[in-house]
């Protein structure tokens, strides 16, 4: 879609000033992406969507007749890209929002400390953009593609986030902290007929400037932009240009993400690339091979060879010519001219090759180890075998896994992205008339990444427990804290308890302080 959306968007461009004349992204000033960029997009989207360039292929049969068929894939973009986004964000982690200043500080946490104002506000928020489900599902496309957007606006008196995948983004300018200025695409078909949303996205010296501009596709299906026509065809409720001061917004009201990881196609685009943009031709051997292994298991039917004569024979009813058949319901007779003397006269034999499923299983486990490293996982991470095909690994991974640090460097980029969304709400909220929230945007947003499901905490504390000698790793109100979420306050309250409980009413000191003394023999 991205490259088709450029050769749309060469006339919109020149039409609204930006360029004189325009070919090629080149033409575009200071413009850091080009043709290639938005290619390598569209083959990315296409692989991870099931239709990799090498997904089709041509062969001939014996009798020298063409034929197209298409590779049995595995589908390891898709997998490992969702697997990243589990591993980085869950729902079950946590951002929470307090007045800039005002964060509670290590030791003295209460469970009031996340009842302000601003983290109520952005609760709600996130609450009805169904943030946490949305965002895990968007991570996957981040990593599958190469990146995404998000766009924060208000829409009848509430804040609203929406997504964007990267064949529907072009940057226009860019700065040491990213994509600056752009336009994000969307199509919509109503009664019949192909629109696209053009939302600009641009800033002066004073304002961050969002321009929507709808157009109408001359063609039936969609192949051009077409015309403009007016907002109220489709988005009624659209405003064809909105101003936000910098005076009280410190940010535009959007926010691209992309995976941490460097664009070694082209060091000066602000484009990211997907996690597997470097491991194309192990996808292709990958999925070679595992159709080579289910060409296998259809070649390997058994085949048994007969004497022509036993067979029976039938006209071409196109040619005249008689040749022989056998009832088609029976697959695994194969025809062999015999005189109908001699020893072997009735000989009929069994000639089914044995399988070769072994060395394809082999070959696919070798591939995903390579895939597994070039992606950033540890080795184990994916496997395969005959009996349940392919699995990726359930079991946590240690704090020093391969896996695990790319997560954790995965995490920068995505707290960052979390952090910018959720101080964009807020100031949205507050400069926007039809919000009811008259708080403070000037926010510290803290994200606390759930780890549960990647780390391995009974490896970490016996690789610490014997570094210390098997001495205790940390104070009992700590561990109360770390284990269940807790306040400082409400842990302090645990451990009170427990230590109540740990005494109790039958402690033997207590027994023995309360007879001492005392001669209850007869």
């Amino acid at each position: 879609m991205l490259h088709d959306l450029w050769l749309k968007l060469k006339g919109v461009f020149a039409r609204m000033g930006l360029i004189s004349s325009i070919k090629t992204l080149a033409d575009v000033p200071n413009l850091t992406v080009d043709d290639a960029d938005l290619q390598r997009v569209t083959a990315w989207m296409s692989t991870y969507q099931g239709h990799p360039e090498w997904s089709v292929y041509n062969w001939q049969d014996v009798k020298g007749d063409p034929h197209r068929d298409a590779l049995l894939s595995l589908h390891m973009p898709k997998v490992s890209a969702k697997k990243m986004a589990s591993l980085v964000f869950n729902q079950a982690a946590t951002i929470t929002a307090y007045e800039a200043g005002k964060d509670p500080k290590a030791g003295k946490t209460t469970p009031d400390d996340d009842n302000n104002d601003q983290n109520l506000m952005l609760q709600e928020i996130l609450r009805r953009n169904h943030f946490k489900v949305n965002l895990e599902r968007w991570l996957e496309y981040c990593y599958a593609t190469g990146g995404i957007m998000a766009r924060e606006y208000v829409n009848d008196g509430e804040v609203k986030i929406r997504f964007a995948a990267a064949d529907s983004i072009i940057p226009i300018s860019q700065d040491a902290n990213g994509i600056t200025e752009c336009v994000i695409a969307s199509s919509k078909v109503v009664d019949g007929k192909h629109y696209t949303l053009l939302e600009w996205h641009r800033e002066d010296e004073r304002y961050y400037i969002v321009e929507n501009q709808l157009y109408r596709s001359t063609s039936t299906d969609g192949s051009d932009l077409g015309t403009r026509c007016p907002l109220a065809e489709v988005y009624p409720q659209l405003k064809e240009k909105s101003l936000y001061d910098k005076a009280t917004y410190t940010r535009p009201t959007f926010q691209y993400l992309k995976p941490n990881i460097a664009n070694n196609f082209n060091l000066d685009s602000p484009l990211g690339v997907p996690i597997y943009a470097n491991a194309m031709d192990t996808l292709r051997m990958l999925d070679e091979a595992y159709n080579g292994l289910m060409q296998e298991m259809q070649m390997g039917r058994r085949r048994i060879v007969a004497p022509d004569y036993m067979l029976k024979r039938a006209p071409d009813v196109r040619t005249g010519k008689e040749s022989w058949y056998v009832d088609w319901r029976e697959r695994v007779y194969q025809p062999l001219k015999m005189d109908r003397t001699g020893a072997n006269k009735d000989e009929v034999r069994d000639i089914t090759l044995p399988l070769r499923n072994d060395q394809f299983i082999a070959t696919i486990k070798d591939l995903l180890k390579v895939y597994a490293t070039q992606i950033g996982f540890s080795a184990s991470t994916f496997s395969f075998d005959g009996a349940t095909g392919l699995q990726t690994a359930t079991e946590v991974v240690s704090q020093n896994s391969e896996t695990y640090q790319t997560k954790n460097s995965h995490e920068t980029l995505v707290e960052r992205f979390i952090q910018d969304i959720a101080t964009s709400c807020l100031e949205l909220a507050k400069n926007a008339t039809a919000v009811k929230y008259s708080a403070s945007a000037d926010v510290t947003v803290m994200v606390n990444f759930d780890d549960s499901i990647a780390k391995d905490r009974d490896e970490n504390a016996k690789y610490y427990q014997t570094v210390t000698g098997n001495k205790p790793l940390m104070p009992q109100r700590e561990a109360i804290k770390r284990a269940n979420g807790l306040d400082d306050q409400t842990a302090d309250q645990w451990l009170a308890e427990i230590k109540q409980e740990d005494a109790g009413p039958d402690d033997v000191d207590d027994i023995l302080t309360q007879t001492a003394g005392e001669d209850n023999g007869a």
